[in-house]
């Protein structure tokens, strides 16, 4: 079970609570501000995840050295994720970025292409992809915004959720093509 489930869960129970305790205002409340914690928790989980995905490819490729590895978590795995993917159009929820290709481009034209042909031949996981960009893009929005005041009703809860949990699968394949 991810942080992302956890949070699931109590919302969930605290939404439970406040209904059946004849509060759907306060239900509604909480349900507003869910979207965007689950949006930004959703989008930070899977940074971590990469993060430590992209720490392990350079331990391998490195044979542990200790020197090339602090040097990538320093200038190209810490504080870079936000420019390994083109995210979307700025300030738009709607036209989240279509593809992962800048990502994979960065391990050269070759495996980008070769990626590209795998995630073309399978709709689930391009559905997987654009989901996890979508995160990714409605996080940008969030915290490029005035987050506190920012309305995110182009989606509802459940379709944040849906988009988290199609995303694992994405992720997951990024893990399984760097171990190659």
């Amino acid at each position: 079970m991810t942080p992302v489930d956890v949070l699931n869960s109590e919302y969930h129970s605290i939404v439970e609570f406040l209904n059946e305790n004849s509060q759907p205002s306060l239900s509604s409340d909480v349900n507003k501000y869910f979207k965007k914690v689950i949006v930004l928790s959703s989008a930070s989980y899977f940074e971590h995840r990469i993060q430590d995905i992209l720490t392990k490819f350079v331990e391998e490729k490195t044979n542990n050295d200790i020197c090339a590895i602090n040097f990538f978590k320093k200038k190209a795995i810490g504080m870079q994720y936000h420019t390994y993917f083109t995210w979307g159009e700025k300030g738009n929820p709607d036209k989240p970025g279509k593809n992962a290709n800048s990502f994979f481009a960065l391990f050269g034209d070759d495996f980008k292409k070769a990626v590209e042909a795998t995630i073309k031949d399978s709709p689930a996981l391009d559905l997987s992809m654009k989901s996890f960009l979508e995160i990714g893009h409605l996080r940008n929005i969030l915290v490029h915004s005035n987050f506190a005041a920012y309305n995110l009703d182009n989606k509802t809860t459940d379709e944040i959720l849906e988009l988290y949990g199609n995303s694992v699968p994405f992720v997951d394949f990024i893990e399984q093509v760097l171990k190659r």
